[in-house]
């Protein structure tokens, strides 16, 4: 396989009649999911669609996304998958910034593309995926009908731009992280040959198609191998998530830690079947102990813990047998990437230092960012990506994920790392989740701030999650403060929004958030 379109078209001759999607009660084959994104891509030709166009779709998970993607493929143009909790202002960045020649939309995202559409900078054709309210020519069925269902003869080169995938943004409007088709296929090989998967495996993808973790860590490879990928729609309830395991006999899954908090704690979890399960992936964001320690004990399965970037794509993997001694690491690179962790001269540190990851831009990262070359400039250099991540050097080439130099606090001088400060809170019987932050303090400069979500039905008060840090932290890196809420604010991909959390405290101060 040298291309995404090849994925659908050569699995249509290696497993024609297996399912390759199911969803609900209704399932595609690899021979249907050929045939039909063949018939979409003609009809996307017909339209006028080239190579290096850009055709984008705004939907919920749903079997029509694979089909669209793999129809855009085969045209040779830009996949541009946009993430549906936006709202009209983020919307219409992305379209804008984008440029898409085409929109796909779902139902449930129809009001927002509406209202987003007189503010796109240009003329762009809206297409409905369903066709309810909808005349035949604006909608998916129109584009396909009477179209062949034979591959496009459109030549595709595998270093041509593949897809345009928008960052968490975090910190602002996200950034557009333009990939090739054979970048993304070298991330694809990685994740299989590391990831212990198999073609007769069946893998829920419980995460939104639009996000990378849904996309190209879990459909994506499935399907490169010819395996079986059990699409959930929106939401995740634990209730769901488990009868599907026990009703699919799914095998695999890539959860993020928040996810794996929600299970673990469910009252109702040993009540199915999950036996099926053999290989759980997490990453987003590095585990907390307590969390990994309760899902050891539910689920009796292998965990492999990912680490990557939009921009490097997944080039890291604590694998199971590394689990048993070493599952406070992150990991370490994967067979066909490279990592190094460098200080602030770009020298390699030494193994107990700190240091920022980068990553070798081929041949697994990003080509660059999309209308964006002083940000690309600034973080590819020398064919080396600066992730912004801060890593201790470990023994044998592993590495353990610090913060992000963002988020790192400061207070009297002394580096104080979050992620340090909630694994100890997380600890707490009583802690649902939490998340640290910086705040304004007068003589310090910055004090720390926990943010914690308690544990349905359970009371803490400031003094208690104090109390318990003062034991396990260094007097100068425990909570000065403690707020609680009922649920910390996540973008799609499950990572906190630190940024929200500060804003109100810095808002006044002068600091870039």
């Amino acid at each position: 396989m040298r291309c995404i379109g090849d994925i659908p078209r050569l699995n249509a001759r290696r497993y024609p009649e297996k399912k390759a999607l199911i969803m609900g009660d209704e399932h595609m084959t690899f021979n249907v999911l050929n045939e039909l994104s063949n018939k979409l891509a003609s009809g996307l030709i017909s339209m006028g669609i080239k190579p290096g166009d850009k055709v984008a779709v705004m939907a919920q998970n749903c079997l029509e996304f694979p089909v669209i993607l793999y129809a855009t493929a085969k045209c040779g143009a830009i996949f541009v998958p946009i993430n549906f909790r936006y709202e009209k202002k983020e919307l219409i960045y992305v379209v804008n910034n984008s440029d898409p020649k085409i929109l796909f939309f779902d139902a449930e995202n129809a009001s927002v593309v509406k209202a987003a559409s007189v503010d796109f900078s240009n003329n762009i054709q809206m297409i409905a995926i369903s066709p309810e309210k909808n005349s035949d020519k604006h909608t998916m069925k129109g584009i396909m009908a009477e179209q062949p269902g034979v591959n496009p003869v459109i030549p595709v080169e595998p270093d041509s731009a593949a897809m345009i995938m928008y960052t968490s943004g975090t910190t602002g409007f996200p950034k557009g992280v333009l990939y090739s088709h054979a970048a993304y296929i070298a991330v694809y090989f990685g994740m299989v040959l590391e990831g212990d998967l198999h073609h007769e495996d069946v893998t829920m993808v419980a995460l939104p198609l639009f996000h990378n973790g849904g996309l190209n860590a879990l459909l994506q490879p499935t399907l490169m191998l010819g395996g079986s990928a059990v699409i959930m729609a929106k939401g995740f309830d634990p209730g769901t998530i488990l009868e599907a395991i026990q009703r699919y006999k799914v095998t695999m899954t890539m959860w993020v830690p928040t996810m794996l908090a929600l299970l673990v704690n469910s009252p109702d979890a040993s009540n199915y079947d999950v036996t099926s399960l053999k290989k759980i992936w997490y990453g987003s964001s590095p585990i907390s102990p307590s969390v990994y320690k309760k899902a050891v004990g539910l689920f009796n399965t292998r965990f492999y813990q990912w680490f990557g970037q939009t921009e490097t794509g997944m080039n890291s993997i604590l694998r199971p047998e590394d689990h048993a001694t070493r599952s406070h690491f992150t990991g370490r690179e994967i067979f066909n990437s490279e990592i190094r962790i460098v200080d602030e001269k770009g020298n390699d540190v030494r193994e107990g230092e700190i240091g920022q990851i980068i990553s070798a831009q081929k041949p697994l990262g990003m080509i660059g960012y999309l209308n964006m070359d002083e940000a690309t400039r600034e973080t590819i250099r020398d064919g080396w990506i600066y992730t912004g991540d801060l890593a201790r050097a470990e023994v044998d080439g592993f590495f353990t994920i610090v913060d992000r130099m963002k988020d790192l606090i400061i207070s009297g001088a002394e580096n104080i790392y979050p992620k340090e400060v909630e694994d100890v809170i997380c600890d707490h019987p009583d802690v649902m989740e939490v998340s640290v932050i910086g705040i304004p303090d007068d003589i310090y400069g910055e004090s720390v701030l926990a943010v914690v979500v308690p544990k349905k039905g359970r009371q803490l008060t400031e003094s208690t999650i104090i109390e318990f840090s003062s034991k396990r932290l260094a007097r100068y890196k425990k909570p000065k403060k403690v707020i609680f809420t009922d649920e910390l604010p996540k973008n799609a991909a499950g990572k906190v929004t630190k940024n929200v959390l500060r804003e109100p405290f810095w808002t006044d101060k002068g600091k870039k958030i």
